[in-house]
């Protein structure tokens, strides 16, 4: 009996102390992840104090492209998005089933990219999407820079997959600076941009 209940309070003991390791964990936990978010915070308010010097907006992009010669509709373009979508889910699927990690969770990480912004964007100009057209011109050069830049981040940029990023980044390029980003603005909009 004795034993027994020496046996009880070792276990009673251990199960005490794996307790307050994992409170102490959860602590420290928390006590980081409020040092990271406080970080995040003050990146972002310098980001944005960065961003108004510069005097960069969310037409900076495509106003940067006014002067080339312009042959891509928004309606054009959104059929592009789709096109582009597909494409980045089509390599994800190939590149998993053929096991490579890098590369099918970059294509996947470009597809959403695409896809999200693609179905938030007001490519009509009514005001009925949150994202308006030349919002989306930066946010495809975001998209073009996240591909070009997603061999080397995701580990695979001496591999032969990484020129299915490259190529698509480079097309991208071309896309934004063809596009009419004026033509998918609101009338109001534009009247105050000219």
């Amino acid at each position: 009996m004795a034993s027994n209940r020496s046996m009880a309070e070792q276990a009673s003991e251990t199960v005490n102390q794996a307790s307050e390791t994992a409170q102490e964990a959860a602590n420290r936990v928390n006590e980081i992840g409020e040092r990271v978010q406080s970080g995040a915070r003050e990146t972002g308010r310098h980001a944005q104090c960065q961003l108004h010097r510069m005097h960069l907006t969310e037409a900076t992009i495509p106003d940067a492209t006014r002067t080339l010669p312009k042959f891509i509709s928004p309606r054009v373009h959104s059929f592009l998005d789709l096109a582009a979508t597909l494409y980045y889910t089509g390599l994800g699927i190939a590149f998993a089933v053929q096991r490579k990690k890098g590369p099918a969770i970059a294509a996947f990480i470009n597809a959403s990219m695409v896809g999200t912004v693609s179905a938030l964007t007001d490519y009509k100009g009514t005001g009925r999407k949150p994202i308006d057209f030349k919002m989306h011109g930066s946010l495809d050069a975001i998209q073009a820079m996240t591909a070009a830049l997603a061999p080397e981040l995701h580990g695979f940029a001496g591999d032969m997959e990484a020129r299915f990023f490259w190529v698509q980044a480079a097309n991208e390029a071309l896309v934004i600076s063809s596009t009419d980003w004026d033509m998918g603005m609101p009338a109001p909009t534009l009247r105050r941009v000219a």
